[in-house]
């Protein structure tokens, strides 16, 4: 008979092969396992914090993106000092794009555009920076209004330098703007009136060291800490008395000698001049000679003027 199973001999005496056993995972690999898990959940889950971007998550991140902006920057200012337009944008251009906030990237980059002639651009990028939340509104303004002086814009210029005044800003500086602008259209006493404020600003001791306080301001934009303690100095009124006076005594020599001062003398004589106030006029020519003997302006000027006022009293033949 034919059976389906046979056994010969040979299978009797064949020993049974054992299969292998499958063995059962060892404590090393189920920790490592465990781990790239574990290591996989974290991964997954800062992958949704960073989309979400939470306020915490930012407040930890934002002092080193502080410093790569400020960084870029600095390395643009130095391309814009050398005239090398195209490696300043391209600065500026990271620096912004890491914290567009940073205003002094975008009032240098504005005045990069300007110098190459591209005013359209550069009045862009300035209006935009005022939607900014900033200190530094008056800086955008100022650099605004020079903007609109060198296309002999000079109404849009003026309104740009009294914005300028209502914020944070070197009086000084704006105010000697509106006076030349003022005195150029023959709007003569506003810019008596602006060039004495300028004068009183140079004459004050506290007004140096304010300056001082707000041009640090870009310095420090990116450090919050200390533009805190820069906004709370200027918050506080800085009075003559309170300087020590050994120092005051350096603020007034440094005043006695001042080029700026002497120039200011020489604008407030011309101005006289065109009032009709000629002995007024000699007061400042001859203040400002005072300060800088070398002043060649205020010396033809009041040349000028002294021979004009001889040829007055020659009294005139009679018929």
């Amino acid at each position: 008979m034919f059976y389906l199973f046979s056994i010969t001999p040979a299978d009797k005496d064949r020993k049974p092969v054992k299969q292998p056993q499958q063995k059962t995972p060892s404590r090393a690999r189920t920790i490592v396992t465990g781990g790239l898990f574990a290591v996989w959940i974290v991964l997954f889950l800062f992958g949704g914090i960073s989309i979400v971007n939470p306020q915490w998550l930012q407040e930890m991140s934002r002092p080193g993106k502080d410093t790569e902006s400020q960084n870029y920057k600095d390395y643009a200012d130095n391309f814009l000092r050398q005239s090398n337009y195209r490696m300043a944008i391209a600065q500026y251009q990271r620096a912004l794009k890491i914290k567009p906030s940073l205003v002094g990237a975008s009032v240098n980059l504005a005045i990069t555009y300007s110098r190459m002639g591209d005013y359209a651009r550069a009045e862009d990028i300035l209006k935009e920076a005022l939607k900014v939340n900033t200190a530094q509104k008056g800086v955008i303004y100022y650099n605004l209004g020079e903007l609109y002086e060198k296309q002999k814009k000079t109404e849009q210029a003026i309104e740009c330098y009294r914005h300028a005044h209502s914020f944070e800003f070197q009086q000084d500086l704006m105010y000697r703007k509106l006076a030349v602008l003022y005195l150029n259209a023959e709007r003569y006493e506003e810019a008596r009136e602006a060039f004495e404020r300028v004068l009183a600003i140079q004459l004050d001791p506290s007004a140096s060291y304010r300056n001082m306080l707000l041009g640090s301001m870009d310095m420090f934009e990116a450090d919050t800490a200390n533009l805190e303690i820069i906004r709370q100095q200027l918050a506080q009124k800085v009075r003559v008395e309170d300087f020590p006076g050994y120092d005051l005594t350096i603020i007034r020599t440094t005043q006695q000698r001042d080029p700026e001062i002497a120039k200011t003398h020489n604008f407030l004589g011309l101005i006289y001049v065109r009032l009709g106030d000629n002995a007024r006029a000699i007061e400042h020519f001859e203040q400002s000679l005072k300060i800088w003997p070398g002043n060649a302006d205020a010396k033809k000027n009041l040349q000028v003027l002294r021979q004009v006022q001889e040829k007055q009293q020659i009294p005139t033949p009679s018929e």
